[in-house]
């Protein structure tokens, strides 16, 4: 509530009784005079001053925080902890985003620490602080890697700090679906055993180095495949499969993808999709009887990286949803 001598305003804190501030006015139990104090962030860099007021004890609901951004030298990144000392009791420091080459900017923040006003004045000022922002240069490392998964190559790092770089690679699909290797690529840093990709990985912290990097023919074929039964087979009402697989799921794809088919024309009526769990059992819903009755004499199909991979338990083929489709 403002106060006025005369027509002009009084201002918070400018009140007084001789040589006491005065804080509160009251006449009788009503309050005509509350001191509004300020909290005050001033000289941050590209920011104007910024002063929140209001009476001690009042909830803060402006935003009580500054925040501005620097810029690191060229070829430099943030990297390191950020600090900042001459922080005013009540204040706190919040560093940016640092350790990563690509961050060339940073936006640190001060903030008042309460979510209340307190009960005087008080301020926090850029030029009182001293902030550490630290850099790093960056810098770029070349190899070579020679042999049947050559590659001539770069990576780039923090100076004084290792990167890796890496050969061409080679795809098990190359030796058809569903295969994966049984070895690693051959060469220093060599992998690929178990997986879908054979090549090299190196750790280097110089440019110049050099290492032979080559494939080889060790692969398996995995499998995936689901059989499939409905309508009553085996007790079994809904339309399930007794899903499996072998061999890792970089090789499988992992799932099947279900589908009802009329048999001429596009798969594309899409029912589920179906990760094996290898149970024995035919106990994974492809869909419900009671949908089945929409696809009476459809057939059921699965697939597994575009391949079909399931068919009928009895007869084999393609499973027909027979019609009717006995729902008990």
């Amino acid at each position: 509530m403002p106060i006025y001598k005369g027509s002009t305003e009084v201002a918070s804190g400018n009140l007084y009784k001789g040589s006491t501030e005065i804080q509160d006015g009251y006449k009788a139990t009503d309050s005509f005079y509350v001191n509004e104090i300020s909290i005050s962030f001033l000289n941050f860099p590209g920011q104007a001053d910024y002063v929140i007021t209001g009476a001690p004890g009042a909830t803060i609901s402006a935003t009580r925080s500054v925040s501005w951004t620097e810029t690191a030298p060229s070829g430099s990144a943030y990297n390191g902890t950020q600090t900042a000392s001459g922080v005013p009791t009540g204040f706190s420091f919040t560093g940016g985003q640092q350790g990563n080459i690509s961050y060339t900017t940073t936006t640190p923040s001060v903030s008042f620490d309460a979510a209340v006003f307190p009960s005087t004045s008080t301020s926090v000022d850029y030029n009182s602080l001293t902030i550490s922002l630290p850099t790093t240069a960056v810098v770029t490392y070349s190899y070579t890697f020679t042999g049947n998964l050559a590659n001539s190559t770069s990576c780039t790092t923090f100076s004084g700090t290792s990167c890796t770089v890496s050969s061409d690679t080679l795809a098990s699909s190359t030796f058809g679906t569903f295969y994966y290797f049984t070895s690693n690529a051959t060469g220093t840093g060599a992998y690929g055993n178990g997986g879908c990709t054979q090549g090299c990985n190196v750790s280097i912290s110089s440019s110049g180095g050099s290492s032979s990097c080559s494939s080889n023919n060790s692969t398996a074929v995995a499998s995936i495949s689901g059989q499939i039964i409905g309508c009553g087979e085996l007790n079994t009402f809904d339309i399930a499969t007794d899903a499996s697989q072998s061999g890792p799921t970089c090789a499988t794809g992992g799932n099947i993808a279900f589908y009802a088919w009329s048999g001429t024309g596009p798969i594309n009526q899409f029912l589920a999709n179906i990760n094996p769990n290898n149970s024995g059992n035919y106990n994974q819903s492809v869909t419900s009887n009671s949908n089945a009755q929409n696809y009476l004499g459809q057939y059921v199909v699965g697939y597994a990286k575009s391949t079909l991979v399931t068919s009928a338990t009895y007869g084999g083929g393609n499973y027909q949803i027979p019609n009717p489709c006995p729902s008990s």
